[in-house]
């Protein structure tokens, strides 16, 4: 999963941080939310680094003392933050690291070879299952040092690139193995460990924030088509409505779990479309808000 991820990172346009100029200003409203109200905090974290491109962390180092970055592939983050200045630079601390914890239980590895050798369905759905009921532990486990510690946690579009893109890939590649009704079988196994590893995700995130700290996410929702303009211009409840219909579950899951676990009184959503490249615009979601208190 780390290649698979490191191949999407690699291959991006070189002026692709020009042409995100607009997404990463709706990015940085985001935290300067938070700022408004705080004007200086001691750490960030963001997950989901990649290459930067949606950061503009030389305004954020300017707002803390440190930021932490998180991501499967180190490489793209070391190349992210090269053309930030050296003063933030200095704050910025990378930790590769895989939030699915699928690396921990050598996923990749079997599953793999389990498709590769074209073992029964009934074999593959039971040990994605099973592997699926370790995740939390194991992602907690790993998270266990950064715990309470930041006063802003976010996730950067995130949700739609863990591990289930990887998984139909890996699928496709092995299909010849299978008729119809067992590749939607082992699918179904997939989409339940992608939304055990969002929740787990979630979960995970809310405790890494101090007990006074936000929690900020943002995720492409869907995948904007010209007939989609009338209804997102109808407000919130129209586009969630459409994207509950030709959106990006993973995105939706998470979205739905943290507006659960969130305090209303500190709450802010928005939206935005996001020029990806050329050819692609997605629609976007930005929250923020501090974990409900019990």
């Amino acid at each position: 999963m780390e290649a698979f991820q490191r191949d999407l990172n690699h291959n991006r346009d070189e002026y692709r941080r020009i042409k995100w100029g607009k997404h990463r200003e709706r990015v940085t409203e985001l935290f300067d939310t938070v700022f408004s109200k705080q004007a200086f905090v001691n750490k960030i974290g963001i997950i989901g680094a990649g290459n930067c491109d949606d950061l503009d962390l030389n305004h954020l180092s300017t707002k803390c003392n440190s930021i932490y970055l998180f991501d499967i592939d180190k490489e793209s983050m070391v190349n992210g933050i090269k053309n930030f200045s050296e003063s933030t630079r200095n704050k910025i601390q990378l930790v590769a690291m895989d939030v699915t914890g699928l690396d921990k239980i050598n996923f990749e590895q079997t599953l793999t070879s389990m498709l590769e050798h074209g073992e029964k369905t009934e074999d593959i759905i039971q040990y994605v299952l099973n592997m699926k009921d370790k995740l939390s532990e194991i992602v907690h486990n790993e998270f266990n040092d950064y715990i309470g510690q930041f006063d802003i946690f976010a996730t950067s579009a995130i949700y739609t690139q863990l591990f289930y893109n990887w998984a139909l890939d890996t699928l496709e590649k092995n299909k010849h193995h299978y008729e119809q009704f067992d590749l939607v079988r082992i699918k179904d196994g997939f989409l339940d460990v992608r939304d055990q590893v969002v929740l787990n995700l979630q979960d995970v995130a809310f405790k890494c924030c101090t007990g006074n700290g936000f929690y900020i996410t943002w995720s492409d929702i869907l995948k904007m088509e010209p007939e989609y303009i009338e209804t997102t211009n109808q407000g919130i409840n129209a586009i969630f409505s459409l994207a509950s219909n030709v959106g990006y579950g993973a995105a939706l899951i998470a979205i739905q779990h943290y507006m659960s676990k969130v305090d209303r009184q500190d709450f802010s959503l928005r939206h935005w479309l996001w020029d990806f490249d050329e050819n692609k615009q997605y629609l976007s979601i930005g929250l923020l808000g501090k974990v409900k208190q019990v």
